[in-house]
């Protein structure tokens, strides 16, 4: 268990935060198995409150960024 531990610690010591994305398509299947792997975290009281979305639409992206800004705000600025 404590290998187990020491491994999950180094690769979250690992992992960067993104600034840049690569203008490239991410194939289906990839955001296929991000999304699973997103699906299984944990949530208070096992309700799972999350929705996820996977779109190439450009229009779609703005309003949903829009959306997600608005929500933010509110958290944040009351």
């Amino acid at each position: 268990m404590e290998k187990n531990a020491k491994d999950f610690y180094h690769k979250m010591n690992a992992r960067r935060s993104v600034r840049m994305f690569s203008p490239d398509p991410v194939p289906q299947k990839l955001i296929e198995l991000a999304v699973q792997a997103a699906s299984t975290a944990p949530s208070g009281a096992h309700k799972q409150p999350w929705t996820f979305v996977a779109t190439n639409d450009p229009d779609i992206k703005q309003a949903i960024r829009a959306a997600a800004e608005q929500e933010e705000e509110k958290n944040y600025l009351g």
